[in-house]
This record gives C-alpha cells, structure tokens and sequence, in this order.
C-alpha cells in the first residue's frame, strides 16, 4: 500500500471574491463544528442511559510491548468475521504511547459466544519484508450486563524465553465506572482519536464524558494537551462550554509547539536569501546533521539537503552539493528534484563557475562561464528559460576527456529519474535532460534523437493523464473517491488518501502539493465526517429519546451541514482544477520545447544532406 506524503509547496493564486468566501465558509464551518459537537454528544449521552435489549462488550486494542507494533487485527464472533482492522504507522506508535482503539461495539444474546481475535504484529522500526507475528485470542463467554474489554499485546505470557508476543484480557467493567484518567479505556481512547486527527470524535467523546458527570480535572494532561490540538485541527473558533477548563486554544509546552527543526528552516532559509549564506548554511547545515526519528522531521531533513545541494551547486561547489544531494533519501518526495540536482553537480566543475565544457574560442568561453550559474533549476517557471542559458545550449560545447566522464557519471541520476512519474515536474525536466546532453556528447546525436521521440511520447501521455484528471474532477470523481475512502473506516491509512492513489492516476500526489488544495481538502473531510455521524444517530435510530427534543436537533442541523458541504465541495474542485491547469500549461511546455528540439534536429540533417554546414551561420 502506499503511502501519501504531504508536501507544502508554492500556493496557487486565485481571486480576492474566491479568497473572501473562503473565509466567510470557515466562520460558518467553525459555528457548525461547535453546534454538532453539542448534539452529537447529547446523543451519544441519551444512548448510554438508554435501555438496550441486549448487553454490549467494547473490544478495545492495546498494545504494551514496545518491542512489537501492531500492524492490523480480526476479530471474529462464532467463527464469522465482525470486524477487522489495519493501522497506519502514526497509530501503531499511539497504542505504544498508550492509547486504546475502539475496535467495536459487540451487542450480543444472553448465550455462549466464541470471541476470536488475531493480530498481526512486527518489530518496531522493522523494515516491509520482516518477519510477522500471529498472537491469537479466543474465549467462549456469556455476558449479562455491559462491560469493557481491553486486548492488549504483551510479551508472551509463560514462553517469555522464546521471545515470542501473546493477547492478554483486561475486563475494565462498566462504561460508567471512571476511576483514573491516566488508565481508563475511555481517557485512552480519546487520546487515540484525537492522535490520528479524528479531532470531531475525540472531542464530541470528551464532552459526553464532561456531561456524565467527570471533572475536568480527571482528564490527564496528556489527554487534554490533545484534545487542545484537535479543538484547533478543527478549526474552532469558541469552545463549547462544557469543554472549557479541559480545552485551551493557547495551551503552550513543547508538544504543542511546532518543532524547533522548522523554525530553524525558515530563519536558515531566510538569511540566504538576505544574502547572509554563512549564517544561513550554518544553521541548514546542523538541521542536516541532526538526528531526527518523528516522520516530519525526517521529510524536513530532506527538504534541507535539498535546499543545500542546490545553494552550492548555484555557488559553484559541487563536491558539496553532490553530499547534500545525496543524503536526501530515494523514497522522500524531494528525492526527484535531488536526482536533477545531482547529476548537474556531478556535471559541473568541481570547485568554480568555470567553463564545464571545452569552448571554441575565448567569445565562447566567456558565455559559457556567464551562464554557469544557470545549471540548476529554479522555479518551474523559469527552468525553460533557464536551460536556454546553459552551456548545453552552445552548438560549439562538446563533452570530451575528462569532462566526458563527467557526462557519463551525471547519466546515472537522470537516468533513474526518467523511469518515475512523467506527472511529476521534476521527471519532465529529466526527459529533457538526457537527449539535451546527449545531443551534445559525440556520438551520441541518434541517441538523443530517439530519447526526444520517447521523452515527446511520455509528455504526450502525461498531457492525456491530466486531461483526464480535469474531467474526472470536474464530474465528482476525485470527492467520489475520497468520500468512498471516508466511510470504509478498516484502516488507519485511509485518513491519508493512500488507497486513491491507484484509482487516480497519482494525480492526487500533485494536488496534495498545493496549501490552498490541502486546506479545502481538510475542511470538506470534516464538515462530511461530521455530516455522516449525525446521520447515522438519526437514520438508524440508535438512541431512543426521553423528550422528543433531541430528534429535532439533528433534523435542523443536518441541512445545513449538507449547504455547507455543497459550498466546501465547489472549492475543493475550483483548487484542484486550478491546479490541475498549472501543471498542465507547464507539461505542454516542456513537449513544446521536445517538439522543438527534435524539428531542430531534423532540420539539421536535412542540411547536411544538403550540402549545407551550421555552425552559427549559413555556409556553402
């Protein structure tokens, strides 16, 4: 399965009446949040004191080994599969820190029951192929009253010598018996939701516990520094009243802070920029050294060899850019503009801006050395302009001696860029690397004929990917999709959208890239999640109500949840189509100029058939 990784990159711009209603949406998304928060826990309070016909067992999922996490579990009744469940890796790491999942609700006869639950475990850190581990659990049981189970994966009960890992019970009792909040199943399980940003039902859970009668006080601090972040993950703008004293908006520590690795990003990046480049590497530099283990801190790490190996290779330094380069790891999402980047520096002299290539005469040579710096990408704006300036594009620079092996050893980089996604704009920029130098490499001018032909093939397929993307959008497709991903609810990863990336082309991986589309995405999966659990109270009549009152309330809001949705969704798809566009009017410049290229190549050898030498001028 794959897995998505957030970039946040340059925004898209769009009109100021767009970007008005955007802020005018989320007020009203923030008023809603707040109202549906106080309804949902007034129903999910009603149902807890009503009377239900058959007792319920809540299986919770714990894990107190640190050795192992838990990659998914089963869980059978009778012998038929009742739920079943994988988690994503920021889950695994929160059972270990603690928290407790909420696998199911069983209600259940007054008669025998098989309970069957199996897990699926690996070594903490291990890599995809390690070895897996299968504990089993298995009870015949009748229960009479409702109680709570805690399945908890331990080390392996009486065969500890053989290292092995096994599913011990915790019988908690009853829902309603709240004794600490550092180990009842509700505090943890809260603290999980809240942890994997279902930010809605931890606090909606927290606030039918503060209704029932427990203090704020009894909350720990772990739990509430977590609900304090889902409050603001949800955009809140007041807090519900029964959730003050256990939520503040403005709680400080650590935790709560952005790490420090960012802040001193945007200072290192910053000083560079002011033209302060030893400060400023300095500062980018022990980022890159730094040990880093949290997931993001190791995409910013990459973001930061990424940023140095493209300071020195502009400097003119290519022995370090090649370090920074090369330590940005090959799954990261940076590691294709590495790659460019990479085998530019390996291309370029070794510790000044003078001329890569062997030059004609001193005119030439001078030209060249001007237009060194250029041998980079800057933004994708400008890499077409920029590649006219490079020495590549002297019909005079060929590559030979040592420089030759310079060429040989930069082919490796792009060359395994070019096999990647022609959708991302780093690998366009390899397909027209390669027939580039190659045309200017002895030898090799068939060659870099047919990788045009192949690299206009690619560009042209890519253009018909994101045609499709556009239509596909435009018809519902892509919230289709999304909604579908919502709503299965059997692994941890569907929050991060990994199981569309098959069904879309990848072309989420490029709208993902754009902070405005991000942030749409984020609103309307919430204003939904919330739409559908309101939904599920009302349609299947799950709570049976004391005063007729609170049938009404959901009946009121739910319409203007779905207007609000109907707003959020036409801005998800004017962001995505937006983007879209971008990066369609930037693959048909990168086909024109392959066009191009190959029109001039067969021009070329139309007027050496001819009789006719071009060399700068037209000769006889």
């Amino acid at each position: 399965m794959k897995i998505p990784l957030l970039g946040v990159i340059k925004c898209a711009l769009y009109s100021v009446l767009l970007l008005l209603s955007a802020v005018v949406n989320a007020s009203d998304g923030a008023s809603l949040k707040a109202e549906a928060l106080t309804v949902l826990s007034d129903l999910k309070l009603a149902e807890a004191r009503s009377q239900s016909q058959m007792p319920t067992i809540a299986l919770y999922i714990a894990n107190r080994d640190e050795r192992f996490a838990i990659q998914s579990v089963k869980l059978s009744v009778d012998g038929r599969e009742t739920a079943r469940y994988s988690y994503s890796e920021l889950e695994a790491q929160t059972l270990l820190d603690g928290g407790l999942h909420l696998l199911s609700k069983l209600a259940l006869p007054k008669e025998n029951h098989t309970i069957s639950v199996k897990f699926a475990v690996t070594e903490v850190g291990a890599g995809p192929h390690a070895e897996r581990l299968y504990p089993r659990f298995e009870k015949t049981i009748s229960i009479t009253e409702n109680t709570q189970w805690e399945l908890e994966l331990i080390r392996g009960g009486w065969m500890k010598w053989q290292d092995k890992v096994a599913i011990q019970l915790h019988d908690r009792g009853p829902e309603n018996s709240v004794s600490s909040g550092d180990s009842h199943p509700r505090f943890r399980s809260i603290y999980f939701d809240a942890k994997r940003h279902f930010s809605f039902d931890a606090l909606a859970d927290a606030m039918v516990m503060i209704k029932s009668g427990v203090s704020a006080g009894q909350f720990s601090e772990q739990v509430k520094l977590a609900l304090s972040r889902s409050a603001r993950d949800l955009g809140l703008a007041e807090i519900p009243v029964s959730l003050r004293g256990l939520v503040e908006l403005d709680r400080l520590n650590e935790e709560s802070k952005p790490s420090s690795m960012f802040s001193h990003f945007n200072t290192g990046a910053a000083l560079i920029q002011q033209g302060k480049d030893a400060e400023g590497v300095a500062l980018l530099a022990a980022l890159s050294e730094g040990e880093s283990l949290a997931p993001d801190e190791l995409l910013l790490r990459d973001k930061v060899n990424l940023a140095l190996g493209y300071h020195f290779l502009k400097q003119g330094d290519s022995e370090q850019s090649v370090n920074y380069f090369s330590h940005v790891r090959r799954l990261s999402p940076y590691a294709n503009k590495a790659l460019v980047g990479l085998g530019w520096a390996l291309l370029s002299p070794r510790q000044s801006q003078s001329a890569p290539l062997v030059a004609s005469d001193d005119h030439a040579s001078q030209a060249i050395a001007t237009a060194t710096p250029y041998l980079w990408s800057g933004s994708e704006d400008e890499i077409a302009w920029a590649r006219r300036h490079t020495p590549f594009r002297r019909a005079w620079a060929i590559a030979s001696g040592g420089k030759e092996e310079d060429l040989q050893a930069a082919m490796v980089p792009w060359m395994e860029l070019v096999n990647r996604d022609p959708l991302d704009p780093a690998v366009q920029e390899g397909l027209l690397i390669l027939p580039y130098v190659m045309s200017h490499w002895a030898g090799q001018a068939q060659r870099a004929e047919r990788y045009y032909v192949a690299a206009s093939e690619r560009l042209q397929a890519a253009l018909q990917s994101l045609r499709g993307a556009s239509a596909d959008i435009q018809h519902g497709g892509l919230r289709a999709a999304i909604d579908l991903a919502d709503q299965r609810g059997r692994s941890g990863w569907d929050i991060w959208l990994s199981a569309l990336y098959d069904d879309k082309d990848a072309y989420l991986d490029l709208l993902l890239d754009s902070a405005d589309f991000h942030d749409a995405l984020s609103e309307y999966r919430q204003l939904v999640r919330i739409r559908n659990l309101l939904d599920t109270y009302q349609t299947d009549a799950l709570v049976v109500m004391d005063d007729g009152g609170l049938d009404a309330k959901p009946t009121a809001l739910l319409p203007r949840l779905t207007a609000s949705i109907a707003t959020q969704a036409a801005l998800l798809d004017r962001e995505a189509l937006a983007e879209i566009d971008r990066h369609h009017r930037r693959t048909e410049m990168y086909l024109a100029e392959a066009n191009f290229a190959l029109a001039r190549s067969h021009e070329n050898t139309r007027r050496k058939l001819s009789g006719v030498v071009w060399d700068g001028e037209m000769r006889r």
